[in-house]
């Protein structure tokens, strides 16, 4: 804060020296005053960056003293001093000036308020001074190529590329956080280790085949990585149980998707998600849940959950179950067409034998990278 200025105006010789020790403790040059006279002739002559005025100036108090600063020190920040909350209350009646004066207690325990207020002024007033500079270095340039399309070219093209660059590591970093997300799920339950994977990445599969848009596959990757999130609410006993469940508890794990849809509507990141969680359980007759949609009436990226999901889960050994072999998954997909699963769907999945080849192409490997920019080709 070396380079910001502060002139500190108070009567009483104790406070003014407390005041200003405070603020060169902060970083700020220094100058004082005990008069609104003494203090206007410094403010004329050297321009401060913040001004800091005791209540009760003997010519004026602190808020018309600050006032009278507007025309010479424009940009400056001003604090008005007060005694009391009390003292704050009958200011906030004066008439404000387009918020250019801070009020603040400023009695002894509260002067690490004030010092706060200061350095979060000082950080604008910085910006501001970085603004210009870069203003003016942009201008020079201007004057240098002597043409403003190039120059507007050049910020734009870097300005994109920053963009750009910082949109890739959001994005970047949004996927970790949601397949973290996914490995919460999976650490509950050790026996579906990789399943949220293998659901994403036969999901993609599917979906590129079924011509799904291409904008929608990242939303599509997400909602079926997550598509098991409520089962976060799932108490331990039901959901690793290793025989049958009996009815209580299969209401109770039925009772995943609306969790992990309530989980979703409270992360704006998830909100997209939320139709593969909710509605990956739906089923093509209306016997499904939790909503007993039918047929076109579930979303196409539930839809396309739902076959992934029921294949991974036959195709993998859980405590109660072997694995069943993959031309035995498929065929019993084939005959849920229609019932259970999209028809359309189901063709493309099985005739074209996705599941088997994805395991083929990738050798077992629950989540190969570059899957997305594969399925966008």
């Amino acid at each position: 804060m070396g380079r910001f200025r502060a002139l500190v105006v108070h009567p009483q010789p104790e406070a003014l020296g407390e005041l200003a020790e405070l603020l060169r403790d902060a970083g700020l040059m220094v100058e004082t005053a005990r008069t609104a006279v003494e203090a206007g002739n410094k403010v004329r002559a050297n321009v401060p960056h913040v001004l800091v005025a005791g209540h009760h100036l003997p010519e004026l108090d602190a808020v018309a003293f600050l006032e009278a600063t507007i025309v010479p020190a424009p940009e400056a920040l001003r604090l008005a001093l007060v005694g009391s909350p009390e003292d704050a209350v009958e200011l906030d009646y004066r008439p404000a000036h387009a918020g250019t004066i801070m009020r603040v207690v400023a009695r002894p325990a509260e002067r690490s308020r004030l010092v706060a207020v200061v350095g979060e002024g000082i950080k604008l007033l910085s910006l501001v001074a970085e603004q210009r500079e870069l203003v003016k270095k942009i201008s020079t340039e201007y004057q240098r190529l002597q043409r403003r399309e190039t120059l507007l070219d050049m910020v734009v093209r870097e300005r994109t590329k920053e963009l750009q660059d910082s949109y890739e590591k959001l994005k970047a970093a949004n996927r970790q956080a949601l397949f973290g997300l996914a490995e919460a799920i999976e650490a509950k339950d050790p026996y579906t280790k990789g399943h949220c994977g293998r659901v994403a990445a036969y999901s993609l599969v599917l979906a590129r085949e079924a011509g799904y848009p291409v904008e929608g596959l990242e939303t599509l990757e997400f909602g079926a990585f997550l598509h098991d999130i409520g089962k976060i609410g799932i108490r331990d006993a039901v959901l690793l149980k290793a025989g049958p469940l009996d009815e209580p508890e299969w209401v109770h794990m039925r009772e995943h998707p609306v969790k992990g849809c309530e989980i979703a509507s409270k992360i704006d990141m998830l909100h997209p998600i939320m139709p593969a969680v909710r509605n990956h359980h739906e089923r093509w007759d209306g016997t499904g849940y939790p909503d007993r949609m039918v047929a076109e009436g579930i979303p196409l990226v539930a839809r396309i959950v739902a076959i992934a999901d029921a294949y991974d889960a036959m195709s993998t050994e859980r405590p109660y179950k072997a694995a069943l072999p993959l031309d035995e998954c498929e065929a019993i997909l084939g005959k849920t067409a229609g019932k259970m699963y999209d028809p359309d769907l189901i063709k493309i999945f099985v005739d074209r034998h996705l599941g088997a080849l994805y395991r083929e192409e990738y050798d077992g490997e629950p989540y190969p990278d570059g899957l997305v920019s594969s399925a966008e080709r």
